[in-house]
């Protein structure tokens, strides 16, 4: 296994760890209705959420260096797996059960993630062509004008599920801006109008994100995105990057990445603290008679992080 694998497995890592984490810190606090000063102020209290941001940077950094020599696909198929790190982490210290399907997910993309490992070689980033920069930003622009379009729907659910693709969207022009810089120099950075269209799709993603999952089901909304996400952002690495499997491995690449794909999917109600704290029954809203809502319902709170495969 190269350098480089083994950074996108230690970004899957604490991605998972980060978003288990979230979910101690939320059970421990009140419920707030929204995102305020005060919710802010013991959030930054709270060791354990501290420890979550921690992590949450940790792994986007791990994974934009392994950006550096990795085909986007396998970054972003790894990314996806912190998902599965999740579940089991929620499995052992919340007592989450899996139900076959998970565990039949979680068999899936292991399966993927040892082919891919195998069938991917180092492959340096090079840096923007002519047009990736036209393309990262026409994309930016798209999604503000189809995001801006989807809070006119009249169908308040349907809104949520397209806000939550147009989301996908805008975390894989992220994903494929950081595979096309050629330096992550903070001098180079700062001149480099990639690096800037990175962060208004990454503050575009995470405000419709948020958007989206007080308007349709979390479960839906987050395999959507986390979908997208994924394939949309291989993609663009093997449009603008020139990304391409090991010769002779292409079928096999193919297939691992379904698979981890797939399995992430599957367990796309461990993408967010919310949705593990309902796997554990620990829900948080839980109401006084001790029911809590269904874990594909749409929420009230708003997000105020996001761990899972879309924070790079």
């Amino acid at each position: 296994m190269t350098p480089a694998l083994l950074l996108v497995a230690a970004a899957a890592l604490c991605s998972g760890t980060a978003t288990v984490l979230q979910a101690m810190a939320a059970r421990r606090m009140p419920v707030h209705p929204r995102l305020d000063h005060v919710l802010v102020g013991r959030l930054l209290r709270s060791r354990t959420y501290v420890a979550a941001l921690v992590l949450v940077g940790a792994g986007s950094a791990l994974a934009l260096v392994a950006l550096r020599s990795l085909p986007l696909f396998a970054v972003q198929a790894g990314r996806a797996s912190s998902l599965a790190v999740a579940a089991v982490l929620a499995t052992v210290l919340l007592g989450a059960r899996l139900r076959w399907p998970d565990l039949a997910a979680l068999v899936g993309i292991g399966t993927g993630l040892v082919l891919l490992a195998l069938s991917v070689a180092p492959s340096p980033a090079g840096a923007a062509g002519a047009g990736t920069e036209g393309v990262l930003a026409g994309i930016v622009v798209v999604t503000v004008v189809a995001a801006g379009l989807a809070l006119r729907m009249e169908s308040t659910s349907r809104a949520g599920l397209v806000m939550g693709a147009i989301a996908g969207v805008a975390f894989a022009a992220v994903a494929a801006g950081a595979r096309t810089l050629p330096s992550l120099a903070p001098a180079a950075l700062v001149g480099n109008p990639v690096a800037w269209t990175m962060c208004a799709a990454g503050a575009l993603g995470m405000a419709v994100s948020a958007l989206a999952l007080q308007r349709a089901a979390a479960v839906a909304t987050t395999a959507l995105m986390v979908g997208i996400e994924t394939t949309l952002g291989a993609g663009l690495g093997m449009l603008l990057a020139g990304d391409r499997p090991v010769v002779g491995a292409e079928v096999r690449t193919a297939v691992a990445f379904l698979l981890v794909l797939l399995g992430t999917l599957a367990i796309a109600r461990f993408a967010s603290p919310d949705g593990v704290l309902v796997a554990a029954g620990l829900d948080a809203d839980a109401d006084a008679d001790g029911t809590s809502p269904a874990a594909d319902a749409p929420s009230d709170a708003i997000p105020v992080v996001a761990s899972g495969p879309s924070d790079l």
